[in-house]
């Protein structure tokens, strides 16, 4: 079995100084949130053994908040091919990660985080910042990862962690 977590950048500082959209840094509060769910990985035991995160600014913070804070230790790539992407893109960077990856990963952006929730399980979800969403998939390879292959297994946001007091 190949497990999938997308996660969703944190929230974004608008009142920041920046240049461009690809350098627009993460709020405090999407800082302590992006902390928060590196936690929750750890705790409930489900640490990434892979990393790959967009190249923006405030995908690539809320990796390095979630990794630390979570003492994942797992290696992370950054790459171009996740900010403004498309389902496809994604599915391209799934197929590529080695078959030694057991829990894969991904860290970026809406609208494409959802819509690719939605195109791997059949389900219609509300993906908001620094949420995660855990996807099984059977099979022994990535490169069988396909649309519509996929079990949701959770959906986890941030306010629903600190609500029951995690």
């Amino acid at each position: 079995m190949k497990t999938l977590i997308l996660f969703r950048h944190g929230k974004s500082d608008w009142g920041a100084r920046y240049q461009g959209d690809h350098n627009r840094p993460v709020a405090k509060r999407g800082r302590k949130a992006a902390a928060l769910m590196g936690r929750f990985l750890r705790k409930t035991g489900q640490t990434p053994d892979s990393v790959v995160t967009s190249s923006a600014l405030r995908a690539r913070t809320t990796v390095e908040l979630a990794h630390e804070s979570g003492e994942w230790g797992c290696p992370v790539r950054v790459t171009d091919q996740l900010y403004d992407a498309q389902c496809q893109d994604l599915l391209r960077e799934i197929h590529a990660e080695p078959d030694a990856t057991e829990r894969l990963l991904l860290a970026g952006h809406e609208p494409t985080f959802s819509e690719m929730i939605g195109r791997l399980t059949g389900q219609v979800v509300n993906f908001p910042t620094a949420s995660m969403g855990r996807i099984d998939f059977d099979g022994t390879s990535w490169s069988q990862v396909e649309f519509g292959a996929g079990r949701l297994v959770w959906l986890v946001h941030p306010k629903l962690l600190k609500k029951s007091g995690f």
